[in-house]
């Protein structure tokens, strides 16, 4: 993307401005779930490498869905607003020596009408696109004042050398599906929804918990589950009754406060709240029991001479059976 005069070139995103908002560059995902953490932009001008550009660990990377649409900027500023479910499929980036270097390496970058290409690499420094750009596809001709865009929609057959990509238009579409005639990405973004899961951990079977202590609620997830519902039976899940306090998110563990009661056939089940259908219960039975003896000093349920030997320090230490 170029227009260092701003003479001709335009964007539905900046309008009719020199330099046409500047260095900026725009790519769409089309692996769906594609991690992208600590990939790498190589950044060519006549034929040598100028710039690398590294992504974070940001988990904004972490998960992206087919047809997302990324750019990397030097003038605008980040937006990680990006919500697929909700219609938003844009990520856009800044990178420049100035910027936080939250998601992207901050670092300024070129884009001209040089023989600008740009090479993608995974984390592990294996090629996956590229280098594409003036040079490769087209051989050249890309002037100052046009715009190099990809005229197809974007697909795994999609390749570096392509002859869709041409330079010699002047209207470009910053965050959005590129304009010739259709760009059509609703083909990627028709996905089905990733799978998740949940493993409860503990409370799992065969425990015995005293009322009234702390109990460390585990499990594990997979996918995205954003908050656990979790639930609490004494008739071997006949019914469930919420933890009190309900929890929040989905940390993985949760400090329950056993309930003051006497069960024998108690089970806990974990759920994500926006689907209940992901779900685990413990694998058995598990039983909560009361202390409620005269003469448990130790609070084990058990009256014997531990018992008697608190109560004897006691004494002897106030000389005085009854202590304040």
């Amino acid at each position: 993307m170029v227009d260092e005069a701003g003479g001709r070139a335009s964007d539905i995103y900046f309008g009719r401005v020199a330099g046409n908002g500047g260095d900026w560059f725009e790519l769409v995902v089309i692996t769906d779930h594609l991690d992208m953490r600590h990939w790498k932009f190589d950044i060519y001008t006549d034929g040598l490498l100028d710039e690398t550009l590294d992504l974070t660990g940001h988990s904004i990377w972490s998960d992206l869905r087919s047809g997302t649409i990324i750019t990397v900027s030097e003038n605008v500023p980040s937006d990680i607003s990006y919500n697929p479910a909700a219609g938003d499929w844009w990520i856009n980036v800044q990178a420049n020596n100035e910027s936080d270097g939250l998601y992207i390496e901050a670092s300024s970058f070129p884009v001209n009408s040089s023989n600008w290409q740009l090479r993608i690499r995974n984390a592990s420094g294996v090629i996956v696109y590229g280098p594409a750009g003036e040079g490769v596809s087209p051989a050249s001709g890309i002037g100052s004042n046009e715009v190099f865009k990809l005229e197809a929609t974007p697909s795994a057959a999609t390749t570096a050398n392509s002859a869709d990509y041409d330079g010699a238009k002047n209207l470009s579409t910053f965050g959005a599906p590129n304009q010739w005639g259709i760009q059509n990405l609703e083909t990627l973004r028709k996905i089905a929804p990733g799978t998740s899961s949940l493993t409860l951990l503990s409370p799992n079977g065969m425990e015995v918990l005293k009322a009234g202590t702390v109990h460390t609620i585990s499990w594990s997830s997979t996918g995205t589950i954003d908050a656990v519902l979790i639930e609490f039976s004494i008739d071997n899940g006949l019914s469930w009754s919420q933890v009190y306090p309900a929890n929040v998110g989905n940390s993985g563990s949760y400090a329950w406060l056993v309930p003051l009661l006497d069960a024998q056939q108690c089970r806990i089940r974990v759920s994500n709240m926006a689907n209940p259908g992901v779900y685990d219960i413990s694998n058995a039975a598990f039983a909560v029991y009361q202390c409620a003896l005269d003469g448990d000093v130790t609070g084990d349920c058990i009256v014997d001479m531990n018992d008697l030997a608190q109560m004897a320090a006691a004494w002897l230490e106030c000389a005085n059976p009854v202590c304040p």
